[in-house]
């Protein structure tokens, strides 16, 4: 059920009356002899506003008023297109005329000819007969609804009243409610997060299960922050929003930058990602928190946790979703938990808690009764219950807490409502203003993510923001809606990035149904399905943004002239280095149709040029070109009168901006920060007055922008300015008026990196003294500032606003200023201070006995880069109120420093020492410290500590002369987890009496090479580059917590102790210990009356051994039950594994390779357990295990991949079938391998899907049964001609690749490749040496229509691909052609490639990199509507 009248009429109509009223708009009309008309409009609206109110109610029931509203909602944006339109005209006269005046024409001289030019003009009577007929058509429409008012019975009802104004509303960031009724519910999902029961898989799976609104998300949050508990337990964390558009690709990329802290690489190849995941993962416990998890595809789901199960064991999957089935199909043990509906009573709270937040509901009795029976309606939802307190808080009125109650919209059936009532109820109530502002934002999917910043600026370009007579003040009233949303529960904090907000899957439901067809999101299914048009109803647009974007996607667009909003998502994405193409059709011919946008945004694709027609956008206020490869716009950007947003951000090749930007009047942000080299701006800058954002004001010199062009810039509140060496005038600077900007709030101050800061010291000074911004200031950065010291204003207590400061590379200023005394100041950076030698009173501001405090609010401090500070005066002993809120202190590249850190920090959990390495000062009284790290320093820092009792990680990395950690330090690491040591070359030990911390549970050693013992109680061990690291300690098995260790570079490792491995270890990783002879014997299974030795067992998971070439053989016995993943690789000289060895293992993945002198595997069964088996390189293995082909007598793996390469001496398969779970086989490289045959294969229910074969000279033809196959890959045979027959009947193939066969005869032609209806992916390389054409028939079809992907490479002598006949490739993607020397031209004998393709790669083919260059070549403008295209590895 939609409902659309409210949302985009009521202060739709509104605007509309405000833009009747404006005076020059009326003067404009009376010129164009339309004033008559739109008095007209005028009254008609007034009477329908009246009676909007009765139309909201009835729509929800009765259609005919339902589609009433529609119809005067598309007429309300028609006439306001209609205003705007002679509101820019008469804004474009005014400018002429003052023009004119500039330029000394006699006023009666320019109406004159102004007049003249009025009637004369054909062109100006043509537009005034198009603008008649417009208005004389929106008069008739408007006639038209007005009547059918009349029969709809509609009467008139007072507003409701609720606004924005004058209530109270919540902080923006970090708004949570409080959660009731959910504790118990947190104990036992944390129960079954802790609790490791024996299980097959290393990770079990928890769903919390429950209908939508019921908190499934705020509890798995709940649980996810447990530090007491949940960080605690687990190695890793990860969180991902799923949501309903299920990529495999965006949620394994999230969980990876997750785990990892970073931002991982912009690859979209989803293998390429999970191997880096799986690396991440591999023997660490983890909890990885699926929300809102809707795909039950078995295979998807299964595809997404394959980098989990090599994981520790213990590990947990936490999913919330709607659907059983969802959880159900998840691998690993599944554990269940139904969230039932919250009891009435914990309702009731959330619900008082918001309504009553600024009242005592003691005072208002009737209010509670009402309350009450409001919470019996919500059904147990805590979404619904926060919703409806949010809409009445604060409201005294019982009248209107009674119209929530007896709404009709309770009584609505499900059919009517797909939406929870409280919702619809929540939204019913907002003010018309926040209703558009809410409903606009069906234009972004389902848990996208936003921030306010972004979100208002679109609000502002949409003209949502109600108009005040100060329009000033918009982002203020913006901001305000944004807070009221979000107070009522209509927006929330993301999971994921608290700077980001998101809405309730239902919430967007109910934007998506209010919206109804005005704001259309298409997702990837829409954007795919090019038979989806868009409705004429549909004024925003927006899409998400792919690799490469077609002009075809875009053709549903054409005639849309009346669509306002167009945008690319994500908006904001600037964490990504992703950068994406479109074709410049997309720029050149459909954007300029769509006349009356008010938002474009094609932010991160790679657009090198706009062309001029931008300029006839004349609606348009908002331009995001950030992140795109444009060297400068078009002067005709300047008749963008309306513009109020231009972003330009990281836009490197930027080099000037619009000499006309000057008539942008309206520009309020103009962000061009991130744009290196522009080096100069026009001066016509200063005259745009109304800037709030000005991200980079560079000052030239001469006759160019001098800094007194900010004189008139009054509304700024974010401000860079740079190149201040140019100001040469000290006037100018005080002209620039920085302390009458009463609204600045964050301002930068640079001067150029380059200046060696000789001989204008006093300049400098001068100018940054004059430069005083106003008090309420709370963000400032210099940077380069030349000066020999700071003026007395910097750190002035009445700054008392100022929360964030950096002061960077100021190199001549010998001394810090006075920063001890701001009140608010949170973060605090400097860097680069080389002339600085001590720190002390004059940065604190008073002296030591004062009794005021210093740095009262200071959180965090950086100190970077300081090469001549040698001394830190500490006052901490003596004043208990030196930095008592500070929690991270950083400390880097300050060689000189030798004294001394402050010794009592009470707040400190963070600090870092880098690079330090005279410091002589140890830790002390740091009660709160929880991570340390050390590195390049003097083994003084450590040499003794105090109330260090919160410690949990501890990094020490380089520390010269360090042998052992002192007891002086180490009897304060009671709290210790996390130890890592690396690169401390004189290390000997680590602790004279053992460890010292019974509670560590890891423990990392690197490049120590003088270590030559261990002993310590860990949970995970690596020892990397200890190149005199001889043995492993015998009493070892002690460390009953160890369940990972790995050995990287130890040349003279020999051996282990021989009593096993420690008994809980999971994970063993051996690298590059060129020594190693051999493994335990403890680590294998010993057999004792046809049954394991119970007293020698072992729980390893994974074993990897990677280059030990000493290594000869492993100890006899049985891998342990517990084994799933065997990696041998490069052991040149193992020679045997025990024949034994398999025994009841439950492996999985067993890859052995690189072993030339292995002559055989062991003979039997394999485990029933194995889907992975690669065996490569072995050059004398001369048999295959019996268990890879299925027996009645023997036991077989159920094989789903198998692969064998690079074994010459092996002849033979073993006797019997390939299982038929098989889906991969790659044989490769085995000249003496017999070929695979029909006899091999199940021929009813075959699995196999990919065959790869190289170099494979026994096989004669394909097995008929493996009809089955999607993707086949043949390379360097000699017998292909003999496959072909095969080959065409694989009609269910998707992928073929055919490379290297130069002695087949048979001509593509008559390949039979388009009977293969399925192919999308084909190769073809390397044969027909002599062709200089495919056919000779230019109208024979060769390839399926269904090929997106075509890949052509060496062949020598081609010349044409005119044969092709490419332009019938209907779904052709990606065409890559390499490697033909002669090959002249690409493109069809008739039309042009077609127009689906997004992608063309070419290289080494000369002629073809003549003939399309983008310069030059002739043939360039046929395929510069492609918008990928990459000539020898260069985009263009």
């Amino acid at each position: 059920m939609e409902a659309v009248g409210d949302a985009l009429l009521s202060a739709a109509i509104g605007l509309l009356f405000d833009k009747l009223a404006s005076t020059d708009l009326l003067d404009f009309a009376r010129q164009q002899w339309v004033y008559s008309d739109l008095k007209k409009w005028e009254i008609e609206l007034s009477n329908i506003r009246e009676e909007l109110n009765d139309a909201e109610d009835k729509q929800i029931t009765d259609h005919s008023v339902k589609e009433w509203l529609g119809n005067l909602k598309d007429l309300a944006y028609d006439m306001e297109d209609i205003l705007d339109g002679f509101a820019y005209e008469a804004l474009q006269r005014e400018l002429t005329a003052k023009e004119a005046d500039h330029q000394g024409r006699p006023s009666k001289v320019r109406k004159l000819i102004s007049t003249c030019l009025g009637i004369f003009n054909p062109n100006e009577v043509m537009r005034y007969i198009n603008m008649r007929s417009k208005v004389l058509e929106i008069t008739r429409r408007l006639r038209d609804i007005s009547a059918q008012k009349s029969e709809l019975r509609l009467e008139k009802v007072a507003a409701i009243t609720n606004s924005a104004r004058g209530r109270p509303v919540t902080a923006s960031l970090g708004y949570e409610p409080q959660v009731y009724g959910r504790g118990t519910e947190k104990e036992i999902i944390i129960g079954m997060l802790l609790r490791n029961e024996p299980t097959k898989t290393n990770f079990s799976v928890v769903s919390i299960v429950a209908t939508g609104g019921m908190g499934k998300t705020t509890l798995a949050r709940l649980v996810y922050d447990d530090d007491k508990t949940v960080t605690k337990h687990f190695d890793k964390k990860a969180w991902v929003c799923v949501s309903d558009q299920f990529d495999a690709v965006r949620i394994t990329k999230t969980i990876l930058n997750s785990v990892t802290n970073s931002q991982s690489s912009d690859s979209q190849d989803l293998h390429q990602i999970q191997e880096n995941l799986r690396k991440e993962l591999k023997g660490k416990k983890f909890l990885i928190v699926l929300d809102d998890l809707w795909n039950d595809d078995y295979f998807e789901l299964d595809r997404l946790c394959s980098p989990f199960w090599v994981g520790a064991q213990g590990s947990k999957i936490l999913v919330t979703t709607r659907n059983n089935n969802v959880a159900n199909k998840m691998r690993g043990r599944k554990i269940l938990h139904e969230l039932k509906q919250l009891p009435y009573d914990d309702c009731l709270k959330i619900f008082q808690t918001h309504a009553f937040e600024h009242m005592n509901i003691d005072e208002h009795p009737n209010l509670e009764s009402i309350g009450r029976r409001i919470v019996e309606k919500c059904g147990g939802s805590p979404l619904a219950a926060r919703a409806l307190g949010g809409l009445l808080r604060s409201e005294l009125r019982e009248c209107e807490w009674e119209r929530v109650l007896y709404s009709k919209v309770w009584n609505l059936t499900d059919k009517e409502c797909d939406i929870i009532p409280a919702l619809r109820l929540s939204y019913y109530h907002l003010s018309s203003h926040l209703k558009r502002c809410f409903t606009y934002c069906a234009n972004f999917p389902q848990d996208y993510e936003f921030t306010k910043q972004e979100l208002i600026l679109l609000w502002i370009a949409e003209g949502l923001i109600q108009q005040s007579k100060d329009n000033r003040k918009m982002e203020d009233h913006g901001d305000k809606y944004f807070d009221e949303l979000l107070s009522r529960s209509f927006f929330q904090s993301s999971s994921s990035n608290r700077s980001r907000f998101v809405m309730h899957d239902l919430v967007h439901a109910l934007a998506k149904s209010i919206a109804g067809d005005t704001c259309l999101h298409l997702d990837d299914e829409l954007w795919n399905d090019l038979q989806c048009s868009i409705s004429e109803n549909t004024r925003h647009s927006s899409f998400t943004r792919h690799f490469c974007d077609i002009f075809k996607k875009f053709e549903r667009f054409h005639k849309k002239e009346h669509l306002r909003t167009f945008i690319a998502l994500p908006i904001d994405e600037s964490t990504s280095r992703r950068h994406s193409f479109i074709s410049n059709k997309v720029l050149e011919e459909l954007i300029p149709r769509l006349g009356h946008l008010r938002v474009l945004s094609l932010a991160r694709y790679m657009i090198s040029e706009i062309p001029d027609s931008f300029g006839e956008l004349k609606h348009l206020r908002y331009l995001n070109l950030s992140y795109t490869n444009i060297k400068w716009l078009p002067d005709s950007i300047g008749n963008l009168f309306y513009l109020q947003t231009l972003k330009l951000s990281c836009c490197e090749k930027l080099i000037r901006l619009p000499i006309s930007i000057g008539n942008l009047i309206n520009l309020r942000h103009l962000d061009v920060a991130g744009a290196k080299q522009l080096q100069e701006m026009p001066v016509q800058i200063g005259k745009l007055k109304d800037l709030r954002i000005l991200s980079n004001f560079i000052v030239d010199k001469n006759n160019g922008l001098t800094i007194k062009g900010l004189k008139d810039m009054s509304h700024l509140r974010e401000l860079c300015i740079s190149k201040l060496e140019n100001v040469v005038n000290i006037q100018d600077a005080r002209d620039a008026d920085l302390k009458l900007k009463r609204n600045l709030e964050s301002l930068i101050m640079q001067w150029s990196s380059e200046l060696d800061g000789s001989g204008n010291e006093r300049n400098q000074m001068d100018v940054l003294d004059s430069l005083q911004p106003c008090l309420n200031l709370n963000k400032l950065c210099i940077k380069w500032y030349g000066g020999p010291e700071f003026p007395r204003w910097i750190g002035d207590a009445l700054f008392s606003k100022m929360v964030d400061l950096s002061l960077i590379d100021c190199r001549e200023c010998t001394s810090l200023p006075c920063l001890g005394q701001l009140p608010s100041l949170k973060q605090l950076r400097i860097q680069g201070m080389d002339g600085v030698k001590k720190v002390g009173a004059e940065f604190y501001g008073e002296t030591r006995v004062s009794a005021g405090k210093f740095f009262p609010s200071l959180e965090s401090l950086h100190f970077n880069r300081m090469s001549e500070w040698e001394q830190w005066e500490d006052w901490s002993s003596s004043t208990e109120s030196l930095f008592p809120c500070l929690h991270e202190l950083t400390i880097e590249d300050c060689p000189k420093l030798i004294m001394k850190l402050p010794t009592y920090l009470p707040s400190l959990t963070k600090l870092s020492v880098h690079f330090c390495p005279k410091l002589e000062s140890p830790l002390s009284r740091l009660p709160l410290l929880k991570g340390l790290q050390v590195k390049e320093c003097n083994e003084a820092v450590l040499s003794s500590g105090n109330d260090l009792t919160s410690l949990t990680k501890l990094t020490i990395s380089g520390i010269s002369g360090l042998i052992k950690l002192h007891e002086g330090f180490v009897q304060f690491l009671q709290g210790l987890r996390v130890l890592k040591v690396s690169e401390c070359e004189e290390l000997v030990y680590l602790w004279e009496d053992g460890f010292g911390s019974e509670n560590s549970h890891s423990l990392e050693i690197r490049d120590c090479d003088q270590l030559v013992s261990l002993g310590c109680n860990l949970q995970s061990l690596e020892i990397s580059g200890c190149d005199k690291l001889e043995r492993l300690p015998n009493g070892w098995q002690s460390l009953t917590c160890l369940e990972e260790l790995t050995i990287r570079d130890c040349p003279k490792l020999a051996s282990f102790p021989d009593v096993g491995f420690p008994p809980m270890l999971r994970n063993l990783i051996l690298e590059n210990c060129e020594g190693l002879k051999s493994l335990p014997d403890g680590m294998m299974l010993k057999m004792r009356n046809d049954s394991t030795d119970s007293n020698n067992l072992c729980l390893l998971e994974c074993l990897s051994i990677w280059n030990c070439p000493s290594l000869i053989c492993f100890p006899k016995g049985q891998l342990p039950t517990t084994l799933k993943s065997l990696h041998i690789l490069h052991c040149e000289n193992l020679k045997s594994l025990p024949e034994e060895m398999m025994g009841t293992c439950a492996l999985e993945d067993f890859s052995i390779e690189g072993c030339p002198s292995l002559i055989g595997l062991p003979k039997g069964g394999l485990p029933a357990t194995l889907k992975k088996l690669r065996i490569w390189s072995c050059g004398r293995l001369e048999s295959l295990p019996e268990g890879i082909m299925h027996q009645h007598s023997t036991n077989a793996a159920a094989l789903q991949v198998l692969e064998i390469g690079e074994c010459p001496f092996l002849t033979s398969f073993p006797r019997g079938k390939f299982q038929s779970t098989l889906e991969r086989l790659h044989i490769g490289d085995c000249e003496r391998l017999e070929s695979i045959s029909e006899e091999m294969f199940h021929s009813t229910n075959n699995s196999l899907q990919s065959l790869t074969l190289r170099r494979y000279p026994n096989l004669k033809t394909l097995p008929d049964c493996l009809n089955t196959l999607t993707d086949l890959r043949i390379e360097d045979f000699e017998n292909l001609e003999l496959l072909l027959p095969q080959i065409k009947k694989l009609t269910r193939l998707t992928s073929l690749e055919i490379s290297h066969s130069e002695n087949i005869k048979t001509p593509l032609s008559q390949w039979g490749l388009s009977r293969l209806t399925s192919l999308k992916d084909l190769l073809i390389s390397g044969m027909f040496p002599d062709a200089t054409s495919f056919s000779d028939d230019p109208h024979s079809i060769i390839f399926p229509t269904t090929l997106s992907s075509l890949t052509l490479l060496e062949f020598q002598n081609l010349e044409s691909l005119a044969s092709l006949s490419l332009q019938t490739l209907t779904s052709l993607e990606k065409l890559e052609i390499y490697s033909c020397p002669k090959l002249r031209s690409i493109l069809p004998t008739e039309g042009l490639l077609p127009d689906t393709l997004s992608r063309l790669y070419v290289r080494d083919c000369p002629h073809l990199t003549q003939r399309y260059s983008k310069e030059e070549g002739d043939d360039w403008p046929k395929i510069a509507h492609i918008p990928y295209v990459d000539i020898d590895d260069q985009s263009i």
